[in-house]
């Protein structure tokens, strides 16, 4: 049986042990998607336990950011910070992953040509006007997410993953609810992954087969019309068949319908409520290591560490993503390791840090004062 102390490797990429940091969404970039001291700063804290970083979504394009201070991969001139960042997570032990994201339909305002892109024209924010995308769009856009791969290798990270979750734009191609298309892109389970399966394969093309390619999903979308277990499934079978060499699992939990100004938009979460018991998501991700063979990388209230250890000595995932807990204490990985939960500096769930990032804030928590 498998501990949280164990190596795992993907695709020659080593991780000293079982536990990760997931992407965490800190608007702390500048407005150019260039990294700051306060990125280095906060990576360089949760990076000296873990043993592996998948750092924020970078935007692929300039107009699909999600907030104004979100990451870029999408010029060169983004390279050399970006490259420090990874520089400073390797140097603490762990691993370093880019997540790279285009946020469709809900991208930041911030200009360019796609902010509202989507696949058939849904909202979800009310002042961006969602648009159906045409093939020559979706065509560049796949070509955008090879070229940002190419970047994040030439900035020296040891794999990238593949943003298809949370109903960013891959996630809302995948999702039945938000693609209604009724080209090659559109239809049943297998046709909405077009896009997905492009953008992987133009990735791998670009990098090479002894690269590392983790793609995030949605083991399910808590809302009516949207993303199955069955299409999760289906999806997670294709992406291994192209070439995927690990699959984070995380889920929409929870969605609500709003309306401003007479424009009805869905505003999707995340995370799991504080009624959530820890683990949720670990049945989930255990049925998907099933039916893929793939490693696999679970998420949702994991931070307690006794849920995290059993769920890899049961073989249910083979890594533990830590996400909100990190934010309020940096040593809550090492803590776990050490068997000493009890010191652990415990998250109140309170969602302070998702309240601070949905006003256009950098990341804030009410528990933890020395965020950047």
């Amino acid at each position: 049986m498998a501990t949280l102390l164990d190596e795992v490797t993907i695709n020659g990429m080593r991780l000293r042990n079982r536990l990760a940091l997931p992407p965490v969404t800190t608007n702390y970039g500048s407005p150019e998607g260039l990294v700051t001291d306060d990125n280095l700063q906060f990576y360089r804290e949760r990076s000296r336990d873990v043993g592996l970083v998948i750092v924020e979504a970078a935007s692929v394009r300039d107009d699909g950011r999600i907030f104004s201070g979100s990451l870029g991969l999408w010029e060169n001139g983004q390279v050399t910070g970006m490259a420090r960042l990874a520089d400073t997570i390797k140097k603490s032990g762990a691993a370093a992953v880019v997540q790279l994201n285009h946020a469709g339909a809900r991208s930041f305002p911030g200009g360019g040509s796609m902010p509202g892109a989507s696949p058939s024209g849904f909202a979800f924010r009310p002042d961006v006007e969602a648009f159906a995308m045409s093939s020559e769009q979706i065509e560049g856009m796949v070509s955008d997410f090879a070229d940002a791969a190419g970047r994040a290798a030439d900035a020296g990270f040891d794999g990238v993953e593949i943003h298809g979750a949370h109903l960013y734009l891959i996630s809302q191609f995948l999702s039945p609810l938000t693609n209604q298309r009724n080209d090659r892109y559109g239809g049943d389970a297998e046709a909405r992954a077009t896009l997905a399966l492009e953008v992987v394969k133009s990735a791998r093309e670009r990098l090479g087969s002894g690269y590392p390619i983790l793609f995030r999903l949605n083991a399910v979308e808590k809302v009516e019309g949207g993303q199955t277990v069955e299409d999760a499934l289906a999806v997670s079978r294709i992406l291994a068949q192209a070439g995927v060499d690990a699959l984070h699992v995380s889920v929409i939990p929870q969605a609500s319908w709003q309306e401003v100004e007479g424009r009805r938009f869905l505003a999707p979460a995340s995370a799991f409520s504080k009624e959530e018991p820890a683990g949720a998501n670990i049945p989930l991700v255990a049925g998907i290591k099933e039916a893929t063979g793939l490693t696999v990388i679970g998420v949702g209230k994991l931070g307690g560490g006794a849920v995290a250890a059993e769920s890899v000595d049961k073989s249910l995932t083979d890594v533990v993503a830590i996400g909100r807990q990190m934010i309020v204490d940096p040593d809550s990985a090492g803590k776990i390791l050490a068997g000493k939960d009890g010191e652990i500096i415990r998250c109140e769930e309170c969602m302070a840090c998702f309240g601070s990032i949905r006003k256009g804030e950098p990341l804030t928590c009410k528990v933890n004062k020395n965020l950047p």
